[in-house]
Formats: C-alpha cells, structure tokens, sequence
C-alpha cells in the first residue's frame, strides 16, 4: 500500500492505520479460518462512526502514551453514557511516529503490557498491534489477525465473547485465571448459558493444568 511522498510521517502512519481498519478488520479473510468478517465487532463500530484514531509523538515516552490511553478510555466511558448498549462498539486507537520501527513497536508492547490489567478490571480490552505480529487468529493458529502495517495501541469496551481470547492467548494457566476472575466479576450475573459454559470450562482447563504442573 502505498502513499504520497509529500505526506508527513504522522500523517502518512495515520493513513495506513485509517486503511488497515477500515478495508481489513471488518471484511472476509481467506485465511480466518471461520465464516464472515475478520473483526465483526469492527463492522458496527465503523458504521457508526464510533472509531477515535490519534497520533501519538513517540519521543515523548512511554507515560506520555499511558496517560493518553488513560484519557481515550474516560472519553470512551464518557461518551458510552449516553449510546446505550451502543457503547459496546466504541473503539479507539493510537499510532505512535517519530521513532524508529522497532522502538515504536517496543514502546507498543511495554505500555501495553503496563495498561492491561488496569484496563481488563476496568471493562476494556486493550490490545497491540503491528507488523508481523505473531499472535494467532482464534480460529486459525496460521492466521495473524494482530499484524498490522504500524504499531498501534488499541482498546474497546469488553464483550462477553472476549472470554474466547483469555482462553487462547494467556500464557499460563494462573494468568489466565486471573484473567478470567476479572472476566466474571465483570459480567456477574449477566452471562447467558453459552458464554457461562465457555468461562466455565476455561476455568476448569487452567485449574486442571495447574493440578497436573
């Protein structure tokens, strides 16, 4: 994908994420290994306008940056007060620019490994994304759906389907149980039969590696 040479480095960062959200998240994938869209919680989001996207001066650390997703998520909660059941599709997203590649996708990582415990118990995913991001699809372990052409920082309000995720991507199993507590103090009493049985038996498949450790 290319873009015009006289564009600014923030700007031209902006409009491959821009591109990457728009024409990838919510369209098929060959290698998705499922039926329908790569992100189908992406599709409302965007229809309806709910995608925040900023650029973010890497040279001014990394506080700078938890800071900013601090007041991305405020806005989040502050605007969702008064969408509903809409909030569910608020999206924001950060591009970081002004430092070399591999500091920018660096400066990704550590910030967000900082955020997501925070933001897990305070109802929000966060999420990192850039390229040749190695993470596998859910449904695919040769897919890579967190590859992106720019590091970007990420965060939406949790949903219960993101039980799917902890029960992939969590290292170990007492990470994950501690995921999955925050997961059901979160949704306490407001999981259906489906999404109970799946927490459920991620629970049971963590405490069982952990008795055979």
């Amino acid at each position: 994908m290319s873009l015009p040479a006289s564009l600014p480095v923030s700007d031209e960062r902006m409009e491959l994420a821009r591109r990457w959200i728009s024409e990838y998240t919510p369209n098929p994938h060959p290698d998705l290994g499922r039926d329908g869209v790569v992100c189908p919680f992406m599709v409302r989001a965007l229809r309806h306008d709910y995608v925040t996207l900023r650029s973010y001066d890497a040279t001014r650390g990394d506080d700078a940056l938890v800071d900013l997703a601090r007041t991305l998520r405020a806005d989040m909660v502050r605007r969702g007060a008064a969408l509903g059941p809409n909030r569910t599709y608020l999206v924001s997203m950060v591009v970081p620019y002004g430092l070399p590649e591999p500091e920018l996708k660096a400066m990704v990582d550590r910030v967000h490994a900082t955020l997501r415990p925070e933001f897990v118990q305070a109802g929000f995913m966060a999420g990192d994304f850039w390229p040749d991001h190695e993470l596998p699809g859910l449904h695919n372990d040769d897919f890579r759906p967190f590859a992106s052409p720019v590091p970007l920082l990420g965060m939406r309000p949790i949903v219960p389907a993101d039980v799917l995720f902890f029960a992939k991507h969590e290292p170990t199993p007492q990470r994950l149980l501690t995921y999955l507590g925050y997961y059901r103090g979160l949704f306490d009493g407001r999981l259906n039969e489906h999404w109970t049985a799946q927490l459920e038996r991620a629970e049971a498949a963590a405490r069982q590696s952990l008795a055979n450790a």
